[in-house]
């Protein structure tokens, strides 16, 4: 499959194709919520029943098939102007199920941040530094809110809502291998950042009470409990989880050994058909 221009396609933000470095417009909400269900479930084939239900809800028009096959068509010629001419019917194939867009690990920002994290899992187990840097290369290619600005459907909304959570998950490992490392003040400094942003996110808070605690920080590894208690109080009526408790008291009891665990496994970037994960506290 001939690639006539460099062209990458982005998620993990706004929805973004880059042809030669330049920033090309993917004008019509349907043709970008064509694209974007294609890109989710790069070089795997999406029903036409999917993509009508993403595009038109509850209301598709009469001729449905002809509707999507229309939108399909001008989707192909975005692809030649980016690609070249000719080349959307190497790119984009139609099968008697659906369409399946073929794509290059490089080709998709999501795709790379995939092989990225797969690639700190392995290093994980033995390097625990550059596992971490591996991770803070997937993580530069967040833009914003994945999909921001995208329409779509109820697939789209749930595959934005999943990569988010990936985010944090990937952003909790790398916040880990650099406790795990030794590397307790680069750790605070950052997920004092992550306190501020994600306040509710208790994960957040035991990483940073622990590397307080390993930092020598007792007495601020409390405040930070302290605070996510207030915000938990005040926000939802609630208290922290009793693993948040238990590390609590494990601090004031000087009782905290430092694990050495593998890296923990990451989970895989969600297409738009995987199931959501509730994030949370863990162990």
């Amino acid at each position: 499959m001939g690639k006539v221009d460099a062209v990458r396609f982005n998620l993990l933000g706004p929805l973004e194709v880059q042809a030669c470095d330049r920033r090309m417009y993917v004008r019509g909400g349907r043709q970008r919520t064509l694209l974007v269900m294609l890109l989710l479930n790069a070089n795997v084939t999406v029903s036409k029943e999917q993509l009508i239900d993403e595009i038109w809800g509850e209301r598709p028009p009469a001729q449905v098939d002809n509707a999507l096959q229309a939108v399909a068509t001008r989707l192909r010629r975005s692809l030649d102007s980016w690609y070249g001419p000719g080349c959307a019917k190497e790119r984009l194939g139609t099968e008697q199920s659906g369409y399946r867009l073929h794509l290059a690990e490089d080709e998709l920002d999501l795709l790379c941040f995939e092989a990225l994290c797969s690639e700190a899992r392995r290093l994980g187990q033995v390097d625990h530094a550059a596992a971490s840097a591996k991770l803070d290369e997937a993580l530069a290619l967040w833009r914003g809110p994945a999909l921001q600005g995208v329409a779509g459907g109820l697939l789209c909304r749930s595959a934005a809502t999943r990569l988010d959570e990936v985010r944090l998950l990937t952003l909790e490992e790398k916040f880990n291998l650099e406790i795990q490392g030794g590397r307790y003040q680069m750790a605070v400094a950052e997920l004092c950042r992550m306190t501020i942003l994600h306040p509710l996110h208790e994960r957040f808070s035991e990483q940073l009470m622990i590397a307080l605690y390993r930092a020598g920080r007792t007495a601020e590894a409390l405040d930070a409990y302290r605070r996510l208690h207030t915000v938990l109080r005040t926000e939802l009526g609630l208290d922290p989880s009793p693993v948040l408790q238990a590390r609590m008291q494990a601090i004031l009891q000087h009782d905290m050994p430092v694990p050495n665990p593998p890296m923990a496994h990451l989970p895989a970037a969600p297409s738009s058909r995987r199931s959501r994960r509730r994030s949370g506290s863990r162990g």
